[in-house]
């Protein structure tokens, strides 16, 4: 049977949340996902929907007009059965008997009858599968939920098992878990739900009269939640069997046009190259948003300037959709899908750069812990995996497309040695079956500087991602949910924390302090740590840490929590000193409020990256701003000094090429301002443009809204940046690939600024 999301698993983790809903707090939550239509491709309107289920044979030929019609119970069981047939044929007895009572009447159905039974239809395709959840913001659901005015009618007389046989799946009755999962789950074709909550008219319609167009849409999008229902029948070959790339799809005419790329040798990678990474774009991960690499976005990178893509590559796809339990097995339409996205890169001049983004296992599955080949076995099938893609495009120029053999995943310490032995085996293998192919490995911030000169003894390329400093750059959730007093300046003043939390050295803040008030925000601590607070030498306050919430990693959170003094008139100094004898005290916001009016000081780094380092006394100025005795500051030539140019000098000592090939802000659940986000992506790539270094942007778009454009097929309907503007940009391509994107319009401008030289 063939491997399919398990929106089962979806609705379980959304109950977990959500709790045992009763008819009253069920009232309150439903799924924000549909709140407006997502942008649609084109081809994806109803009417093209409805196209595409007639030609999938889900539609009666006698619905196959006056789509504005009222449906019927028999005629919409007819297309729920033909569904189970494409689905798995085996299961249609078991599902015949499900619906058997509606299957015979001819009564026309509301929206609220529609909802139930492809509630049991999901029942039945959901069973006994494992697998992902697409991101989805729960407490928004939560929040717009409402269904007070309108209750469902609870008389389901065609469907008698209606209230007892849901408690199994969800606990609560099918029909209040079909409402929460039909305006959940979408379609990944075309981004809608299968039934979109109306949120204009803060309204489910359950008792509606429902349509053909509507009933022959909800079933498609069933159907389209998992990309292997409708996939052609797959060919597998064995990856010693395949051969090389489909003359059809990457022509002679492509190959022998003039397209303004750069060349690229392993010694020098181009200095000319724009790019965005492109990830979960293919059939499987948390968050896929289509079943096929899209045209549109390497036009859309192409339109806006960019002449690279690297993209985020699971050689587990190429196994797609039956996932044989030989991992040697991959379907021949996966690699013409891969022939056909590198043939896009061709046409438009994008580079494509596969990144290789998990090892596998023994069985050709990922490894999604995101750890390195353990044994002989796995590194041979990766061997194999990448021998099979050298020799499939060797002859392709380097210019159209490189390998990046690895992201972000390095071995222990201890096994080094080891991992370059079979790395260097890898490359070998490729080599020969392919002289010319660039190869890459790419590498995450502070990595290990022993792995790195192992693989670039292995002639390999070096990919570098510059997140730094690490606050703005890659801040997560504690600071969205915990932290509710930190914000980021940009540039920002140079502060590192480490050595002050452990009590090494004090805090210094200098400055017109008089009467006024500190505050300390703490993330994370021991029990009965303590920091004492010394105006001009004296002691002003001592604290101990009590009272917080333990974390998993046996640390102690104080979330919102501030301990706050109150400094004595003639303060021009204070010290901030943690108890070394007794633990440590992680803070990472400072706040002073007085003469100069709120200021909010954050350390750059509260661990020790790139290393430790003690910090500048911090000087408040009395126009409200802050520095450090020196005026050091974080910025785009300092993120290249402690983040960049090392990497950079170990390539030039090997004498191989070097790019940074992942930046960005990848923090997800913070709300910084559109400012900030711009002025830090603006000194990133003027730092870069500066020194004459190829780049590509972390991400397109993915399932969490902090990139360039949005992905609606993943449940992201709006930037999670304060004061983004949204702007609709429509990508029609030759063949008449259409998709409508919605653009951060602020983000992308700085890009252009660059991308359009």
């Amino acid at each position: 049977m063939k491997r399919k999301l398990a929106w089962i698993a979806a609705l379980a983790m959304f109950l977990s949340t959500a709790g045992c809903v009763e008819v009253s707090q069920a009232a309150t939550s439903i799924s924000a996902i549909s709140e407006s239509p997502a942008p649609l491709e084109e081809e994806n309107s109803p009417s093209e929907e409805i196209a595409r289920a007639v030609s999938y044979g889900l539609v009666p030929g006698e619905i196959q007009e006056n789509y504005s019609a009222s449906i019927t119970f028999r005629q919409y069981s007819e297309m729920l059965t033909n569904l189970i047939r494409i689905w798995d044929p085996s299961r249609l007895g078991e599902w015949e008997q499900i619906i058997s009572h509606a299957a015979q009447s001819d009564e026309s159905m509301t929206r609220e009858d529609g909802i139930l039974a492809t509630a049991y239809a999901m029942v039945l395709m959901g069973q006994n599968r494992p697998g992902a959840f697409f991101h989805t913001d729960i407490d928004r659901l939560m929040e717009t939920m409402s269904l007070e005015a309108e209750r469902p009618s609870w008389n389901y007389p065609l469907f008698p098992t209606w209230e007892e046989m849901g408690f199994p799946w969800c606990q609560s009755n099918y029909m209040w878990g079909g409402v929460y999962t039909c305006a959940i789950l979408i379609s990944r074709m075309s981004g809608l739900a299968i039934y979109p909550y109306d949120y204009e008219a803060n309204s489910a319609h359950l008792h509606d009269p429902l349509t053909r167009e509507e009933a022959i849409c909800a079933v498609l999008r069933l159907g389209e939640i998992d990309p292997a229902v409708f996939e052609p029948e797959a060919r597998y070959l064995s990856l010693s069997e395949v051969g090389t790339y489909d003359r059809t799809i990457i022509t002679d005419a492509l190959l022998n046009a003039s397209i303004d790329l750069p060349e690229v040798t392993q010694a020098k990678l181009p200095s000319a190259w724009r790019g965005a990474g492109l990830s979960n774009s293919k059939n499987e991960g948390v968050g896929t948003g289509c079943t096929d690499f899209r045209e549109t976005d390497i036009k859309f990178l192409a339109d806006n300037g960019f002449n690279f893509a690297r993209v985020f590559f699971s050689f587990s796809t190429l196994r797609f959709p039956d996932y044989p339990a030989d991992g040697r097995l991959v379907n021949e339409n996966e690699l013409r899908d891969l022939d056909q996205l590198v043939a896009w890169g061709m046409k438009y001049g994008v580079h494509i750069q596969l990144s290789m983004c998990f090892f596998q296992d023994e069985g050709g599955n990922s490894k999604a812990d995101g750890s390195i080949a353990a044994n002989d076995a796995q590194w041979a099938i990766t061997n194999d995996y990448w021998t099979m893609l050298a020799r499939r495009y060797a002859g392709i120029p380097s210019k159209y497309l490189t390998f990046d053999l690895c992201n972000e995943i390095e071995p222990s310490p201890d096994g080094i040695s080891y991992a370059k032995s079979k790395l260097g085996g890898v490359v070998s293998s490729i080599r020969e079956a392919d002289g010319a192919r660039v190869l890459l490995y790419s590498f995450q911030g502070n990595p290990n500087q022993d792995w790195i000169n192992a693989t670039a003894s292995l002639g390999l390329a070096i990919g570098c991602h510059p997140y730094y400093p690490q606050y703005i750059s890659t801040t997560g959730y504690e600071y969205a949910e915990h932290n509710p007093y930190a914000y980021p300046a940009w540039p920002q003043p140079w502060f590192p924390m480490g050595n002050v939390q452990e009590g090494s050295v004090p805090l210094v803040i200098q400055g017109n302090l008089s009467e006024a008030e500190l505050s300390i925000h703490v993330n994370e601590g021991v029990e009965g740590a303590a920091f004492s607070i010394l105006a001009n030498g004296q002691v002003v306050k001592q604290f101990q840490l009590t009272g917080g919430i333990l974390g998993e990693n046996g640390g102690q959170y104080f979330y919102d929590r501030l301990y706050t003094a109150a400094l004595p008139a003639g303060t021009k100094e204070i010290e901030i000193q943690v108890a070394k004898s007794n633990g440590y005290v992680q803070m990472d916001t400072i706040l002073v409020r007085g003469s100069m009016g709120e200021i909010v000081m954050v350390p750059h780094d509260t661990m020790d990256y790139p290393d430790r380092s003690d910090p500048l006394p911090l000087v408040i100025k009395d126009d409200g701003t802050y520095t450090n005795s020196e005026n050091r500051m974080v910025d785009g030539e300092e993120i290249y000094r402690v983040d960049v140019k090392p990497y950079q000098d170990i390539a030039a000592r090997y004498g191989v090429g070097f790019m940074v090939n992942e930046f960005g802000i990848f923090g997800n659940n913070i709300d910084w301002d559109s400012e900030i986000v711009t002025a830090y992506h603006q000194s990133v790539l003027q730092m870069l443009t500066d020194h004459g270094i190829g780049w590509s942007y972390c991400e397109l778009y993915n399932p969490i809204s902090k990139h360039l454009v949005l992905m609606p097929a993943s449940g992201t309907t709006e930037f999670q940046w304060d004061g983004a503007t949204e702007q609709k940009i429509q990508i029609t391509c030759e063949s008449g690939n259409s998709w409508e994107y919605t653009a951060y319009k602020e983000l992308l401008e700085v890009f252009r600024k660059f991308t359009m030289q």
